[in-house]
């Protein structure tokens, strides 16, 4: 699958949208939570049986608006990730817990839809396991996932699927490059977000009497 499968299915459900849109001003302060479908982007080789599997976690985002047309971002996300790598024709993939924050500006290009860039770092936790490996047990090469933190960057593209007053179904679509990927190992990965974003803060306009 195409990293870029999740940024074009978020423009056709562009045009199925309905609901009251969501206005960004500054002082807004909302949030959303939902389910986290990711994946490593690796797709694979003849040569071997090795693959990445679609996985779940859970995201949280929350954005702080300091204009109409952008807003601060921080997000959190669960995940196990898995870190594909290779050496002389050999591979081998690693998983582990993860907690992967981002921290960005998302800009509003209109009232259904956004995108977000940060940068992004992800903490691992706990002991990574071997999922997949070519090599000669006791021979295995390292991956990140043996790594404390790794950083890269995130780009997110959201649009609404339906929204109330207060309450907002979102769609979010995110793509993670990792910038301290080891030699020849996939660590980017990509994924999809079902949310329900909820709006804490909202500025309200002061009506004077003429």
């Amino acid at each position: 699958m195409s990293k870029f499968n999740f940024f074009v299915i978020t423009a056709i459900l562009h045009y199925s949208i309905s609901g009251l849109a969501y206005s960004a001003a500054e002082g807004n302060i909302t949030s959303y939570f939902g389910p986290y479908l990711y994946k490593t982007n690796f797709s694979g080789t003849q040569k071997s049986e090795v693959h990445s599997p679609t996985l779940a976690g859970f995201g949280l985002v929350v954005n702080g608006d300091i204009n109409n047309k952008g807003s601060l971002e921080i997000g959190i996300f669960q995940m196990n990730k898995v870190y594909m790598r290779e050496e002389l024709g050999k591979f081998i993939g690693e998983q582990t817990a993860l907690v992967h924050i981002t921290m960005g500006y998302r800009r509003w290009f209109s009232e259904y839809v956004s995108g977000s860039l940060s940068l992004s770092s992800g903490y691992s936790m706990g002991s990574p396991k071997i999922v997949h490996s070519d090599f000669v047990p006791g021979s295995e090469i390292n991956t990140s996932a043996r790594d404390t933190t790794e950083y890269g960057f995130d780009l997110a593209l959201q649009t609404e699927l339906y929204s109330q007053p207060t309450y907002a179904v979102v769609f979010d679509a995110r793509y993670s490059l990792s910038v301290t990927n080891k030699k020849n190992e996939n660590a980017d990965h990509y994924g999809m977000m079902l949310g329900l974003r909820h709006t804490y803060q909202e500025k309200k306009e002061n009506k004077n009497l003429k």
